[in-house]
């Protein structure tokens, strides 16, 4: 009988004599894939020669197991039997507190090899952890309340409870009982800062400004830049042949799938919060982490899901911020093209070009040649205004056409812009439109 060949989380070993060679492999196919099996009593052909199987051959992989590999790593110990009747055994474990170590040296599979790990490749395993990272990083405070979080919760229909076991269920807790990292980042009140930041132009050269969302419950602040930012879409207007047809500026649901996985997917040990950057003809989310290890490229861009923060990313999902496992990547690439995601010098840049120039680039533009754009009704007052400057408010609406409260909130638009002032006291007040608004 024989089972195939040997890959990347499949090793055969003859007999029990190879059980430090065996478990090696094991640990090397962990590091690499999360999972492994070892076949006892099978050749490196896959052909089952077969082995004596006892209670004490299973105590003395246990004991192997136990004494050998680190972290701790539970093995499932199996024994089948051949068509012809041969016993071998198979030993299979996953775990995600990579790297594990056999008799304090870690290991890494490379096709059916197992290639010492470099300190650059333990680093990078470290990095790669999944779940027990976040949920065993000491969150910086344990004064932390979760109403934000909670309410969130609520609207989905769960029923929260303020008590250390429920914290722990949910992922917010150490093994000491301690609030963690993930628990810090969904509290009321944290130092993570979630910025948009715009920029004039199409490079960094010159800043624009620089709009704060964090220090609050990250799912909450994820939400309120996504719907902050997708207000700026707009679409053109096509009348051609009869048929209203239009095109939006970006696609709201990769910008939605972009920003999400860039919260959700950080390396957030770093302590650097992911970006939302705006400029003239483009958005860019950048965060920190690469492709996780183990994972090929090929994979991550065909929306393979190898969650870096998996408790994280467990809770995000149960309150929708997910829906679609391993849908964002391929939305964008869909959408924009592979070369729109760039993973580089330990950071993840998802770029969303814009399908035209925006009108708030268009306003910028017109107003450094002509000055303050203006709408076709605060023209209108402004002309009248120019000729009659101590014209009441009522004055204004009946020369103009436009009913009382427009008047008054086109005045309150056109103080902000700059545009228009009145001096004097209330009863004898004076019009003074800016010399910066032209007419034509």
């Amino acid at each position: 009988m024989e089972l195939g060949s040997e890959s990347g989380t499949v090793a055969f070993k003859t007999d029990m004599r190879q059980l430090d060679k065996g478990l090696i492999s094991l640990t090397a196919m962990v590091n690499r894939a999360n999972h492994g099996t070892v076949y006892f009593g099978v050749d490196s052909t896959g052909y089952v020669s077969g082995l004596q199987v006892d209670a004490p051959l299973f105590d003395k992989i246990r004991y192997a197991v136990r004494k050998n590999i680190l972290p701790r790593l539970t093995v499932d110990v199996v024994e089948h039997v051949s068509t012809d009747g041969k016993s071998y055994v198979s030993v299979s474990a996953a775990g995600f507190e990579t790297p594990y170590s056999y008799d304090g040296r870690y290991y890494v599979r490379n096709s059916v090899n197992d290639d010492m790990a470099t300190p650059e490749t333990i680093s990078r395993l470290v990095l790669a952890r999944r779940f027990d990272a976040m949920k065993e990083t000491e969150a910086y405070s344990q004064d932390l309340t979760f109403e934000m979080f909670g309410a969130l919760m609520v609207s989905h229909g769960r029923r929260p409870r303020r008590d250390r076991g429920y914290y722990n269920t949910i992922g917010l807790l150490t093994r000491e009982g301690d609030f963690n990292l993930n628990a810090y980042l969904l509290a009321d009140r944290n130092s993570v800062r979630l910025q948009v930041t715009e920029y004039y132009g199409t490079t960094k050269e010159a800043f624009s400004k620089i709009t704060d969302y964090g220090g609050k419950c990250l799912f909450t602040a994820m939400r309120e830049v996504y719907d902050r930012v997708k207000m700026r879409n707009q679409r053109t207007v096509n009348t051609d042949q009869g048929v209203r047809a239009g095109t939006a500026l970006f696609d709201a649901e990769c910008l939605k799938e972009a920003w999400f996985n860039a919260c959700l997917h950080n390396s957030w040990r770093t302590g650097i919060p992911p970006m939302l950057l705006i400029f003239d003809d483009r958005f860019e989310i950048e965060s920190v982490g690469t492709i996780p290890f183990g994972l090929p490229q090929e994979d991550f861009f065909g929306g393979r899901s190898m969650p870096v923060n998996e408790s994280l990313y467990n809770l995000a999902s149960s309150l929708g911020f997910n829906e679609h496992v391993g849908r964002g990547v391929p939305l964008v690439t869909d959408k924009y093209g592979r070369n729109t995601v760039r993973i580089k010098s330990g950071t993840v840049t998802v770029t969303i070009p814009f399908a035209f120039e925006p009108a708030w680039v268009a306003d910028r533009e017109w107003t450094a040649e002509y000055g303050m754009p203006v709408s076709p009704q605060e023209e209108e007052v402004l002309d009248y205004l120019l000729f009659y400057t101590d014209a009441k408010l009522a004055d204004i609406s009946e020369n103009t056409g436009l009913n009382l409260s427009s008047v008054k909130r086109i005045i309150v638009k056109l103080k902000s812009k700059g545009l228009l002032e009145n001096t004097g006291t209330n009863r004898n007040s004076i019009w003074q439109v800016s010399s910066s608004y032209r007419r034509d």
